[in-house]
């Protein structure tokens, strides 16, 4: 059956096993990933020239080619194309930014600016990644499981010296003086 397409719309066309030609990169060339249907299910491509704003929900794996304008985006993980610019707040596990992202950003995993990417803004990240040429403008922060351990353990220390410290104090005032 013919449609009646124009040729160079009619090659437009994607069907829904085929990639976009800028993500491949997201998926890798592992041939395991091409027959994994689980990880192609929840995936959002914003195409280049295409603008949203408002809020992405269940989403696992986000790519950005062009502007994307929200309050908090969650997913497990983010790609912002070398044309892709992303604004707000985002979680996610894995981010990869090539092009600009602005805005506070939490990445449970990884946190990959290339020599394209632009960070612009607040990050907290377990692992960093900056590629030469990669700018990040703003403030890091590394998340670590050892950090609410250690605070816990300060904490508690400064406790016991504040509750020995009257005790000291006490001791001193009835001790009788020396005489040398």
């Amino acid at each position: 059956m013919k449609n009646n397409l124009p040729p160079t719309l009619e090659k437009k066309l994607i069907n829904r096993n085929t990639l976009l030609p800028n993500t491949e990169r997201a998926y890798g060339t592992n041939s395991s990933l091409h027959h994994d249907n689980a990880s192609h299910r929840r995936t959002l491509a914003i195409g280049q020239g295409i603008r949203i704003q408002g809020v992405i929900e269940d989403v696992e794996t986000l790519i950005i080619e062009g502007t994307v304008e929200t309050n908090t985006i969650k997913a497990k993980k983010i790609i912002v194309q070398k044309t892709g610019l992303l604004k707000g707040e985002v979680d996610s596990q894995d981010i990869e930014i090539t092009g600009i992202l602005e805005g506070n950003i939490i990445a449970q995993g990884n946190l990959v600016v290339t020599a394209t990417g632009r960070l612009i803004g607040k990050a907290k990240c377990r692992r960093l990644k900056v590629e030469d040429g990669g700018q990040i403008t703003g403030q890091i922060e590394m998340i670590t499981a050892d950090k609410p351990k250690a605070a816990a353990a300060h904490t508690e220390t400064e406790v016991k010296t504040n509750e020995e410290t009257p005790i000291a104090e006490e001791l001193l005032k009835t001790a009788e003086p020396r005489i040398d």
